[in-house]
């Protein structure tokens, strides 16, 4: 596994922003809120009855786990809110997915030399704040968001405050996740 860290609109777009000292402590919204969210937010392609699955679980998941505390590394993190699927960075993850299967290789950077930004942006994502998360070898939804939150870096985004929403692609056991806010 490998994660691209936070990157910040106005910030050189390959470092690294450090965002523990403003994170914000939020209670998980109650199933209802969830399951609206959900409702409302379908990955690229599909309309919102006929959200992919695969994504709908990893989104599942990884709010249950930004709705405790967690220490990733030595980094201490409160809850944080809820993400909700997001279709522009869906097709980006999916096209990311799609592209390492092709390579046959785990990156963050694509074949064509692009970045988790060129990528959002290509699919019109207009972005403040964007990290992306890849993995290879997991069969489902479950070990891979295990595997994440295992890996301080990974966990890191996955508990980012300041995202809000999340797109997701899986090709094969090529994964990527890729976290951002809009302008």
């Amino acid at each position: 596994m490998v994660d691209q860290g936070p990157v910040e609109r106005g910030a050189d777009a390959d470092a690294p922003v450090a965002a523990a000292g403003r994170l914000l402590a939020r209670a998980c919204l109650a199933l209802g809120a969830v399951l609206l969210l959900l409702a409302g937010c379908a990955p690229a392609g599909r309309a919102a009855r006929e959200a992919d699955p695969v994504a709908v679980a990893m989104l599942e998941l990884v709010n249950a786990a930004r709705a405790e505390p967690r220490t990733c590394g030595d980094t201490r993190f409160p809850p944080a809110r809820p993400l909700r699927l997001e279709a522009r960075l869906s097709a980006a993850a999916q096209a990311h997915s799609d592209d390492m299967r092709r390579m046959g290789a785990m990156t963050h950077v694509g074949s064509d030399g692009s970045s988790v930004v060129q990528r959002a942006e290509r699919q019109g994502y207009p972005w403040s704040r964007l990290a992306e998360n890849v993995a290879w070898g997991y069969e489902d939804v479950g070990e891979v968001v295990a595997g994440w939150l295992a890996s301080p870096g990974h966990c890191r985004n996955i508990m980012g405050a300041d995202y809000v929403e999340l797109g997701v692609g899986v090709a094969g056991t090529f994964w990527t996740q890729v976290f951002g806010a809009q302008r």
